[in-house]
């Protein structure tokens, strides 16, 4: 027998005095201990699993009769086994009425050989103001032109609002859908989203496990149940009830010292090496993106002195900086310079200081030193909408950590500070429209640098290469179908944002406001040229012949179409969209307006009621459909849809609009006019508001103010015909009228 057997029965033997007096000691023990010890254990187990069982009975059966909602990012599949978005997917994570949405999409059973990659991120990533045109769209036909023997899909998994804690669970659920590849471009929302210490959607918390707990508590109907009593019985008063966008954090100031940023921070560091990890056990690979923010033309949205200042230093600083402002005025750098430096040895913890600063260093040719301090403005910023410099390192300290090359970084912040739209290496204007969202021209850079780290990340890719050059922006453009009509609308969405809070509140905010006024003013002229729309239209359908399947350029043609009162050709393709999201309530309420355009009064509003089946707190359906039954007569039907989008958004113009003319038809004219005005209050430049708001002044026998309602309709929209016959007419009254004029109201 071998040494290793005599251990074996030496160590065999060793343990029978053990197991013996173990037999023993049970042998000697009275069987009623025995008994109780079991019933205790018994207890111990049914106290721990009962309730389980029970949650876990009750989850099923909320499920089963229908109570709360999926909270996957995505939902399916279908019967072609397709997924798509979960509309329903923000509630998780924000209040209801300001949750936002995914952008529609489809993900079907993944061809042979087909690179499918993610998109990761908030808004910036998203591509807003309009996702069609974002970087990860441009990204998709910059590699379909280049690799025309590989299928290539780019989903944008990115959502407007969103940071860290939720990116992460849309990660887990991107990676259950076969990706290759993960881009993630994430950072701006780290303060302010979910969970973050500048937050209004919840309470902010330091406590990374909890945060994920309370996700995968919402994740069950029993999670949802619990949540809709607790909102229902301790709803804060002071959460805001309607999404207002950046406006709604005006009180939620974080300085740079806040020692809640440190918590923040770390969360998004082991969030982003988390997203890494779930990517790489799906078999992908990451590209990792820095944060790039406007520096040069986005003063600070909020500035905060030192927490120590004395009232005497505060005076003399405040005599400095104002010394300092008339000198810039002037243009007199150096002096200015010397001003404010002078004011920052006091104090130079305020933003607005460093970035006044800045301005001074490169109006005098001084670039570095000029960058510098616009990063500190940036860095200061209270209001916390931008990524800043912590948030970058942390980008870069992931990627360098990872090892394998299944990790890439790409740059983005230094790489468009040397792009030719950044002349002075300070990225500004050229690249955004306001602080952080990309124009065109800025996605298309972005997509250019994502498509360097994609090829040296995807290896297999070289050999498919095609050797013709990369496609320019103009070319891609052109097979996204940017046109000029789009552009125009952009800017426009682009001034109505920035036309509020905490946009006004920044420095030298009319003269940007002006800027871009100006330019959507060229642009419109431009699109609205003989033959321009019909150029826009070909452009479209060129798009369409290379990419027949794309549902976003038929949604796209059929809102230019729509716009342009071509309904019929409208409805054909939005009808294409459609087929694809039958489950996409803004598509129906689309096909709704069309079928309004061609006079299908019935189609339009079995379309607008199978938008609010889908999706009831969509505003806009529940004024369409008031506006439809309105024109029917049915009043009181109407009043109450018109009153349903109210509720749900208080500053819908649209439904002000209907409500007043839905009101003055039963002659409650009193209360038609407060309509109105509050529709005019929210676009001050609607002229069919001005001119209805002018025809019911006149039955209230207020003609004055009648006739300076109609002349404002027609200093908007010189030839607005109805509205020069109902000046022309309360003129006639007027000067017939007793006395010669009258104002009674």
């Amino acid at each position: 027998m071998s040494r290793g057997g005599k251990k074996r029965k030496r160590s065999g033997s060793s343990n029978l005095p053990v197991a013996a007096s173990r037999q023993a000691a049970v042998a000697n023990t009275p069987r009623s201990t025995l008994s109780r010890r079991r019933k205790w254990l018994f207890r111990l187990a049914a106290a721990i699993v009962s309730p389980v069982l029970f949650l876990a009975v009750l989850d099923a059966g909320l499920q089963l009769g229908g109570y709360g909602h999926p909270t996957a990012f995505f939902v399916g599949p279908n019967a072609e086994g397709a997924y798509t978005s979960n509309w329903q997917y923000g509630w998780r994570f924000f209040p209801r009425p300001l949750a936002r949405k995914p952008v529609p999409c489809l993900i079907s059973t993944k061809p042979a050989g087909a690179v499918r990659i993610f998109v990761l991120g908030s808004s910036a990533a998203q591509g807003v103001p309009e996702p069609a045109f974002g970087f990860g769209r441009i990204l998709e036909v910059l590699l379909k032109d280049r690799y025309p023997n590989v299928k290539f899909e780019v989903i944008n998994a990115a959502m407007t609002g969103v940071n860290s804690h939720v990116t992460l669970d849309i990660a887990g659920d991107c990676a259950a859908h076969q990706p290759d590849l993960f881009v993630v471009y994430m950072g701006n929302n780290e303060v302010v989203g979910p969970y973050g210490p500048g937050t209004v959607f919840q309470q902010w918390s330091p406590s990374r496990r909890l945060i994920r707990a309370n996700a995968w508590v919402k994740s069950t109907r029993v999670g949802q149940l619990l949540s809709d009593v607790l909102g229902c019985v301790h709803a804060r008063s002071d959460s805001p009830k309607v999404w207002r966008g950046m406006e709604m954090f005006l009180d939620n100031e974080v300085s740079a010292d806040d020692p809640r940023l440190t918590a923040a921070y770390d969360n998004y560091r082991q969030n982003l090496s988390d997203i890494c990890g779930i990517a790489q056990g799906a078999g992908a690979k990451v590209i990792l993106s820095t944060v790039a923010v406007n520096l040069k033309d986005c003063p600070p949205f909020a500035s905060q002195h030192r927490s120590d200042l004395s009232p005497e230093q505060l005076t003399k600083w405040k005599e400095l900086y104002q010394a300092g402002d008339e000198l810039e005025s002037k243009e007199q750098w150096a002096e200015a310079i010397a001003k404010y430096g002078a004011a920052a040895k006091i104090d130079d913890r305020f933003a607005e200081l460093r970035y006044r600063l800045g301005r001074c260093l490169l109006g005098s040719g001084r670039r570095e030193e000029a960058r510098d301090q616009f990063v500190s403005a940036r860095d200061l910023d209270t209001l916390r909408f931008r990524a800043d410099s912590r948030i970058n390192a942390i980008i870069r300290e992931v990627a360098a950590e990872q090892e394998g090359g299944e990790v890439r970084l790409a740059d983005a912040e230094q790489s468009l500070a040397k792009s030719e739209l950044s002349p002075d290496g300070i990225p500004g204007d050229g690249l955004f429209y306001e602080h952080v969202h990309f124009t065109f021209d800025g996605n298309y850079r972005l997509a250019r640098l994502i498509l360097n780290e994609v090829e040296a990340t995807v290896p297999r890719l070289s050999a498919a290469r095609k050797q013709e050059p990369v496609l320019s922006r103009d070319q891609c453009a052109k097979s996204l179908a940017f046109t000029t009509w789009n552009e125009h609308q952009l800017a426009t969405m682009m001034i109505a944002i920035t036309s509020r809070p905490p946009f006004t509140n920044q420095l030298d905010h009319a003269a940007r406001q002006a800027a871009a006024k100006k330019r959507a003013s060229d642009l419109a002229r431009i699109a609205s040229a003989p033959g321009a729309l019909q150029t826009a239209m070909e452009i479209y359908e060129v798009a369409l012949e290379k990419a027949p399947d794309d549902w976003q350029l038929h949604y796209g043609l059929g809102v230019l179409a729509s716009g342009s009162g071509r309904f019929e050709f409208a409805l054909e393709h939005f009808k294409i969209v459609r087929e694809k999201l039958p489950r996409d309530a803004p598509v129906w309420n689309d096909l709704g307006k069309a079928a309004l355009g061609c006079g299908r009064i019935d189609e339009a509003i079995a379309d607008f009621r199978k938008a609010l089946e889908i999706d009831p707190g969509l505003s806009c359906a529940h004024s369409n459909l008031g506006l439809m039954l309105s024109r029917r007569g049915q009043i009181d039907e109407a009043i109450a849809e018109f009153e349903k989008a109210l509720e749900i958004d208080p500053e819908h113009a649209n439904a002000h609009f209907g409500i007043g003319v839905a009101l003055s038809q039963c002659g409650r004219l009193d209360e038609a006019v407060k309509h109105y005005q509050e529709a005019l209050k929210i676009e001050p430049n609607n002229p069919a508001a001005h001119n209805n708001l002018g025809r019911t002044l006149c039955k209230c026998g207020s003609l004055d103010e009648a006739i300076a309602h109609f002349q404002k309709a027609l200093e908007i929209k010189p030839d607005f015909a109805e509205a020069r016959t109902n000046l022309d007419q309360a003129i006639k009254s007027r000067d017939h009228s007793p006395g010669g004029t009258n104002t009674a109201g």
